[in-house]
């Protein structure tokens, strides 16, 4: 399960943990004849694996690709307009409303609606 640590694409993550936390898991890792970073990365993708299959959390993803369209359109027409084209003529609010003119869910209210699904339109 060890990586060469040259390579540029991994990212470094640290964490702080007791004592016994670090004495055990070290032993767990000793037994298993893996190093405590290979531990690590395991429990990082078990915990990755556990969460995909959250339904909550999946309705959260839905929400922020929502968010983050909607930001790039707004972002999209500013540049458009600073470029002096204004090719669609729609306005940045008139894009970022799309969805039938209702205003994107606030966090509190996402958790309590489900997300469409765009192939319902």
């Amino acid at each position: 399960m060890s990586h060469p640590d040259n390579d540029s694409t991994r990212k470094t993550m640290a964490i702080k943990v007791d004592a016994e936390i670090h004495a055990e898991l070290s032993l767990i890792a000793q037994l298993r004849g893996k190093t405590l970073a290979d531990e690590h990365l395991q429990a990082v993708l078990d915990h990755i694996e556990r969460a995909r299959e959250e339904a909550d959390l999946g309705e959260r993803a839905e929400y922020a690709i929502a968010e983050i369209e909607r930001e790039a359109a707004i972002r999209r027409q500013a540049i458009e307009r600073l470029r002096g084209g204004r090719s669609s003529g729609a306005s940045a609010t008139e894009t970022a409303d799309q969805g039938g003119g209702e205003s994107s869910p606030t966090p509190a209210t996402r958790r309590s609606r489900k997300i469409a699904d765009p192939s319902d339109s």
